[in-house]
């Protein structure tokens, strides 16, 4: 088992979409996660802040792991985001998603305007179609 010690956040990259473990609606490529240290046993890559344990992701869907500096330094402000996308993180319901597959199959294929559209940002109208089977993410 190896172990290292670097304060901040990992973001975490992965060999195709999968599952975001906070909200099943959502498919990531990628994920950033704060953590102080990061283990690898027995097949799977595990972080920990502050000596609990803040996740674990099996090895073989993993494609990089990058240490990010201290927490988020150049991304966006979530407040920030979400005066830009409003109903971000929220459950999608089934008149959104009718709506969606109506835009779909009326053309509609610019993740920016449906985005603007659903309030969401245009990376999760991306997964929300290929969770319903209408884009593919590979």
């Amino acid at each position: 088992m190896g172990v290292s010690t670097v304060p901040a956040a990992f973001r975490l990259t992965f060999t195709d979409y999968h599952q975001d473990p906070e909200d099943s609606d959502v498919l990531r490529r990628a994920v950033t996660v704060q953590a102080d240290r990061i283990t690898f046993d027995d097949g799977r890559l595990n972080l920990w802040l502050e000596g609990t344990h803040v996740g674990e992701y099996p090895l073989d869907i993993i494609e990089s792991v990058c240490p990010q500096g201290e927490s988020g330094s150049g991304r966006e402000p979530l407040e920030e985001l979400r005066a830009r996308y409003p109903r971000m993180g929220q459950p999608w319901s089934s008149e959104d998603d009718a709506r969606l597959l109506a835009l779909y199959q009326k053309g509609e294929r610019d993740f920016g305007t449906l985005g603007r559209y659903f309030g969401r940002k245009p990376s999760a109208i991306r997964s929300r179609l290929a969770k319903l089977g209408l884009e593919s993410l590979a």
